[in-house]
Formats: C-alpha cells, structure tokens, sequence
C-alpha cells in the first residue's frame, strides 16, 4: 500500500533534542515557516510542504534495526561530506544523529558510512555496473559531539526489486557496528520521479510495502528545504 505521507514510529520513542549539524534548532524553525519549493533547472518545481516532519525529526530515538550491508559496499574511507562528484539529480542534505539507544545520548567521533546509487540506479566502483574505479556517492563522516554527521548527495534512484533507498554502516567507538538502509516516504519518490533526470528511467515499480528488506523505523523525515537543497533528517539509535 503506498502513502503520500510521512509515517514516523514514535510509539516507545523517548524524545530527543540534537544539534541538527549546521542547521540546528534555530534552523528548524526557519524551515517550518520556509517555502519548501525546489526549482530544477529553473523550470521544474518539486513541493514538499505536505511532506515535511519537523516535529518528528526532534523525538526519534530508539534501536535501529539491522538490513543487509547488499552488493555494492566499498570500504574506501574516503573522508568527506560533499560525495555527489558531479553526478546530476536533486540536491539533497543527509542529517544523521548517532545516539545510544538506551538514553538518547549523542556519540561523537562515531564514523558513519553511507553509499547508494544514482538517478538511473547504478552504483559506483564496479565492473559490472560500468563504473570501476569510480567513487561517486560514496563518503564517510565522522560524528561531532551531538552526534551528528551529514552529507551532501543528491536524491536515490532505483534498480528492479528494491523500493528507494540508500546504505549506511555505523562504527560507534566501543559500541557495535550497525549496518542499515535508509528509505525514503513513498509520495516524494513518486514526485521526484517524474522529474529530470528521474522521468528517463521512471517510476519505481517497487514500493515500500513490497520491499522485504524495508523497514518504517528507518525512513528519513522531510525537513524542508535550505538553499534549494532537500534537507533530510534520521536519528540512528545502537546499542
């Protein structure tokens, strides 16, 4: 079943404050009252005001569930947060918040991992994609001391048999590895699909609810958008 709104788990969520990376709490509330419209190539208009889910991006914390590392994971540590390396399609900002489950305490220094692939649905560094030796959409970050780390990307294609998503690991210091997938609300995928460079490849025929590997506890809120970047928001609670 799709849906064109948000929905966030927060039954048995202890509410959280965090410092949102370069937004902060101040900049949610300029976003709440912002125009969340993007122009692409300055014809194109992409509206997420129904979308959008600042409130519940203050009050998620809980364990997030393990998913499968997939096919496409390098470990090239390559240190940065602007990983789009030119690669064509809407600009997005990931805001991740690295918090202890058990009381919603920030981890610093926590590296954070993320790949996924590009608006036609190919992943970069592999032969049978047609990429080796390329490393687009690919970085690590390392937490600051409210356990934040965000990166600059641009919104996820897709590939047969899998609704929209990307790859995360997290390596908290002291504290086990987390390897996940982050997803996206069905309504927005919809919509941006039918923009370029999206509207070549199409809709995704897979949604959310046909995905076996999807999980609701990982799908990032819509906070707005800051200098005609999408801002996109999840707390990723460890053991």
């Amino acid at each position: 079943m799709e849906h064109d709104d948000i929905q966030s788990p927060t039954l048995g969520r202890r509410p959280i404050l965090r410092g949102l990376g370069a937004l902060g709490i101040l900049g949610l509330a300029k976003l709440a009252g912002a125009n969340p419209r993007i122009l692409l190539d300055g014809e194109e208009e992409l509206d997420v005001s129904d979308l959008i889910d600042v409130a519940g991006a203050q009050s998620m914390c809980v364990l997030t569930p393990s998913v499968i590392e997939g096919p496409y994971y390098l470990n090239l540590n390559l240190l940065r947060t602007d990983i789009t390396e030119g690669q064509p399609g809407l600009k997005s900002r990931l805001n991740l918040h690295v918090v202890r489950a058990s009381d919603c305490t920030p981890i610093q220094n926590a590296a954070v991992d993320v790949w996924h692939n590009n608006a036609p649905g190919i992943y970069s560094g592999f032969a049978n994609q047609g990429t080796q030796g390329q490393t687009w959409l690919r970085g690590v970050q390392l937490t600051d001391a409210n356990g934040t780390a965000f990166f600059d990307t641009i919104y996820p294609g897709w590939y047969p048999g899998r609704t929209t998503h990307m790859h995360l690991k997290v390596r908290p210091p002291g504290l086990t590895q987390l390897t996940t997938q982050l997803y996206f609300p069905q309504g927005l995928s919809r919509r941006i699909y039918k923009l370029t460079p999206y509207n070549t490849h199409g809709q995704n025929p897979t949604n959310n609810g046909s995905d076996p590997f999807f999980r609701q506890e990982t799908v990032l809120s819509v906070l707005g958008v800051v200098g005609g970047s999408l801002q996109l928001d999840l707390t990723i609670g460890v053991a």
